[in-house]
């Protein structure tokens, strides 16, 4: 029998599933298990469990560091891609060390060697951390910043000027939109309102400026306060009452400059109250 099959006789490999857009790949039961077949090879089945208790991982996330098991190379580079893979599919920490120690297990009779641990381990907090670091940086429909990603950023302003001897209401402001919905608009017909505002924000704000949602209702750009400040506002104002060229109904909104108070704990304040509904 060869290696491959052997492997997959043993590990009950199964062809790589079709990505789930909503979230990790979907995760098959098996059809059927080596104890309902009979087939028992002492194997502990390893990753997530279904509530009644079958195995739920795909063992061929593991085949690389199998194969470099086998061939008695370094598991360290495969541990690490398999660690990066696992994340990026959604599968927890503690599921894929349990599939790591079985694998081992299996080929090797003991559990995994610290290297292949701590490889696979390391891999997995980082693209777990960059998954995170995207999720919370970002709104995934509008693009823009996130309230915590623009508290963060004024924070760094406020100790930057601290440095400096500069004051950061002198320096910035941020431009804040509210459009003004009709009586009846619903929730979805809000959100694409927010979808036009952030581009119209964009048009004119293209620099490094960060261009923020600010609850529900708002949005914000965090600005130099430049001379031509006032003229870019009301470019941003004629853009999105022009922006829908599908209707003659001009698309009306709330575009103000709101200065920036003394300290980083008042910006923080400020930015809590422009959120609230």
């Amino acid at each position: 029998m060869s290696l491959f099959a052997d492997l997959r006789r043993r590990f009950d490999l199964r062809p790589a599933k079709s990505l789930n857009l909503a979230g990790s790949p979907a995760r098959t039961r098996p059809e059927a298990s080596s104890k309902d077949t009979g087939d028992f090879t002492g194997v502990e089945p390893c990753g997530r469990r279904e509530p009644h208790g079958t195995d739920g991982t795909d063992h061929s996330a593991y085949l690389a560091i199998a194969e470099a098991l086998t061939d008695g190379a370094d598991v360290v580079p495969a541990s690490d891609e398999v660690g990066r893979q696992l994340a990026t599919d959604g599968v927890s920490l503690v599921e894929a060390l349990d599939g790591l120690s079985a694998l081992y297990r299996s080929i090797a009779g003991g559990e995994p060697a610290f290297d292949a641990v701590r490889a696979l381990s390391s891999s997995w907090a980082e693209a777990s951390l960059v998954y995170l670091h995207a999720l919370s940086c970002e709104d995934p429909l509008t693009g823009l910043s996130s309230l915590a990603h623009l508290r963060s950023r004024l924070g760094e302003l406020y100790r930057e000027a601290e440095f400096r001897g500069t004051a950061v209401p002198q320096t910035h402001a941020l431009v804040v939109v509210e459009p003004l919905n009709p009586a009846g608009t619903s929730p979805f017909d809000r959100e694409l309102r927010l979808v036009d505002v952030a581009e119209c924000l964009r048009i004119v704000f293209c620099g490094g400026d960060v261009l923020g949602r600010v609850g529900s209702r708002r949005a914000a750009a965090l600005v130099g306060r430049d001379p031509n400040l006032p003229e870019q506002v009301a470019t941003v104002r004629a853009l999105i009452t022009q922006w829908r060229l599908d209707t003659d109904v001009p698309q009306l909104a709330r575009i103000w400059i709101e200065g920036l108070p003394g300290t980083d704990e008042m910006a923080g304040r400020l930015l809590d109250e422009l959120a609230r509904p």
